[in-house]
């Protein structure tokens, strides 16, 4: 029976192989990343998936992790070169598209790449081992596409892109953190692979390189991870919350219909525009004097209320609904503006 894995030897060649700086894959980079532009601009996940899966910022990434692990550093240097190749070829494309987009607000999924967490670390970790089982492996497979959309390299370099597009250096932080969580756990995690599969070392070193590289690789773990756990504590917390509000919103105003509901974070205010019987003062107070029991206290409710619409003359009903209609859209401006000026 045929090996179906490749050998040491065969491995080494085939990274070389692949390190190669083509006009191929630079043109296939280039689609990729407008694709996956596009994506993020127009908020679709379908097309998103599409450009993770025709990327190939996967292999050098893996490149420099096996490199790393068998001591092999002239693949290291090959692979970081073209790694810093292609990161900058994204860059280019992604900060041209967004620069001329007409779309010029953050979709949810550009925002939702600009605050990474714990949950990224461990996806990008388990996307490295997986990734480095698939790339050993001389039979065609599902596995490295895969990890290719599980650890979705593309949408934050695209985010980054849009960020220096738009001025907006907090996204850029959080976009770069989160690449680099995604580097960082698919190289760690590539090199522990090759370590587990007894890879023999292309150069010999002594224990003492080997602890300095492992110390190394401890610190660098620890310094990424450590602010993506003090950010997945902000977002449980942000989750838990959110989830009272509903509760509350649900259980309280049972008998009026919730128009909308809305929280401002800076202000503690919790908002509720209702429709129905007017609500007596006496009853907003005795609801707010509840907020505690869903562990909201601290927080104002501002109860916004609207007539009855079925009790109203057309006139009168469209003269509510537009005033609502502008004081949304007056809302969503000026919310637009502060994430501009941040």
């Amino acid at each position: 029976m045929a090996n179906t894995n490749y050998n040491a030897l065969e491995f080494r060649e085939k990274i070389i192989s692949d390190l190669k700086i083509k006009t191929s894959d630079s043109v296939i980079l280039m689609c990729a990343i407008l694709i996956a532009s596009i994506g993020l601009n127009m908020n679709s996940i379908p097309v998103i998936i599409g450009a993770m899966l025709i990327s190939p910022l996967m292999t050098p990434i893996l490149g420099v992790g096996y490199g790393l692990s068998v001591f092999d550093f002239y693949i290291v240097k090959k692979a970081a070169i073209l790694l810093l190749v292609e990161v900058f070829v994204s860059l280019v494309v992604a900060t041209l598209y967004f620069t001329i987009s007409p779309i010029t607000y953050a979709s949810d999924e550009i925002i939702a790449r600009t605050s990474p967490t714990i949950w990224d670390v461990i996806i990008a970790f388990a996307g490295g081992v997986a990734g480095i089982i698939g790339a050993t492996k001389k039979t065609s497979t599902n596995i490295v596409p895969g990890v290719a959309i599980a650890t979705a390299l593309m949408p934050p370099v695209c985010t980054i892109g849009y960020s220096i597009a738009t001025l907006n250096f907090s996204y850029f932080v959080g976009a770069s953190y989160l690449f680099i969580i995604n580097c960082a756990f698919i190289t760690i995690a590539t090199f522990i692979g090759i370590r587990f599969m007894r890879f023999p070392l292309y150069t010999e070193k002594s224990s003492k390189h080997h602890r300095r590289i492992n110390i190394w690789i401890i610190s660098l773990s620890l310094l990424i991870v450590i602010p993506s756990i003090f950010s997945a504590s902000i977002l449980v917390q942000e989750s838990i919350k959110k989830s009272s509000i509903n509760q509350f919103v649900t259980d309280e105003f049972s008998d009026y219909v919730v128009l909308d509901q809305s929280y401002n974070e800076e202000k503690d205010t919790l908002t509720v525009t209702i429709s129905g019987s007017p609500m007596p003062k006496n009853k907003v107070q005795e609801i707010s004097g509840d907020l505690s029991d869903y562990g909201l206290s601290g927080v104002t409710l501002d109860v916004d209320q609207i007539p009855d619409f079925t009790e109203l003359k057309g006139s009168d009903a469209n003269k509510y609904i537009n005033e609502y209609i502008k004081k949304k859209l007056d809302e969503e401006k000026n919310k637009s503006v502060e994430e501009q000026s941040e």
